[in-house]
């Protein structure tokens, strides 16, 4: 990310000087009291890429699905179920892999919210690259899946099949159970599910571990935006960490905006949203959009009463 990345402890809307702390991140390696975590965090994301490469080329079995539909009978239905059961298998290696991240994350946060946070990010550089690290996997898997509506359709498709070999007591191969199914529905049925995941696995920690305060939480989402705004800004960040950065700083401000009862938006948010909006329009070239769509249909304040109407206009659709 650069030799030196700048932690912010965020300006809000009002915009005050943010405090600038030199953190090297090139190649940070973990400290002993890392090392476990660190380890486990590898070991968790180890398929990511794969996953995304996997969601990327995933085409879907919209011909074979059309066709069954259209031209109903026994050698049409077996060919779309025969195509549709192979995605659907990806998609629930999608679907646990995301349970894993929800119950990976909140660790990963709880050990870098506990006690100071702006030190712990000094000291924990490798740690909180991994923190960053699952925030961009997220961003990227969200786009990918609002991108392809075959991902919904396929898994409607399997549903209803499945609904129908059930009430004819067929013996076709079933390769997610009902109650699977019912949980993987109700996953795909949100339009970034990933983001999602974070969200419930982070208001879960704030609930309930009172070693973890929401100030603290909140504390080093803000700081973490602060990175990646002031990598892209002074220009530490360089062709692809410039989008890497970005969808961190994105994910950061929602899951800040989920965890903040008054969100990232008000007055008192430690989060430079002006600064933030700013940054995606001048740096995130045809990407600008998808990430400012992130920041309007995925947080949760962003039309209350107390948002400045100037960060409305910003972000207006």
């Amino acid at each position: 990310m650069g030799a030196l990345l700048t932690l912010i402890r965020g300006a809000g809307p009002n915009e005050e000087e943010p405090v600038d702390i030199p953190v090297d991140f090139s190649g940070a390696q973990p400290t002993d009291d890392e090392r476990e975590i660190y380890q486990y965090i590898i070991q968790v994301m180890q398929p990511a890429a794969g996953y995304l490469e996997s969601l990327k080329g995933y085409v879907g079995c919209q011909d074979e699905i059309r066709k069954a539909i259209s031209n109903p009978g026994k050698e049409s239905e077996d060919a779309a179920w025969a195509a549709v059961c192979p995605a659907v298998l990806s998609l629930r290696e999608y679907y646990e892999f995301a349970m894993q991240l929800e119950e990976a994350f909140p660790r990963l946060l709880a050990f870098l919210c506990t006690g100071d946070v702006l030190r712990n990010l000094e000291v924990r550089q490798a740690t909180a690259k991994q923190f960053a690290d699952v925030l961009h996997f997220v961003s990227l898997f969200d786009e990918l899946k609002m991108g392809n509506p075959n991902v919904q359709n396929d898994f409607s498709y399997y549903r209803r099949t499945l609904s129908r070999m059930r009430m004819s007591n067929s013996q076709q191969n079933v390769v997610v159970p009902d109650e699977l199914a019912n949980r993987m529905s109700l996953f795909y049925a949100h339009a970034t599910p990933m983001t999602k995941a974070l969200v419930d696995a982070t208001m879960k920690l704030v609930k309930e571990n009172s070693n973890v305060p929401p100030g603290e939480v909140t504390t080093l989402l803000s700081t973490i935006a602060g990175i990646c705004y002031n990598a892209v800004l002074k220009e530490r960040a360089r062709d692809a960490m410039v989008h890497y950065c970005l969808r961190v700083l994105v994910v950061s401000i929602i899951l800040y905006d989920h965890v903040d009862p008054e969100g990232a938006f008000g007055k008192g948010s430690k989060v430079n949203i002006r600064a933030s909006v700013r940054i995606i329009q001048t740096n995130g070239g045809s990407g600008s959009n998808n990430l400012l769509n992130a920041l309007r249909y995925t947080t949760l304040h962003l039309n209350d009463e107390t948002t400045p109407k100037t960060i409305k206009l910003m972000l207006a659709a």
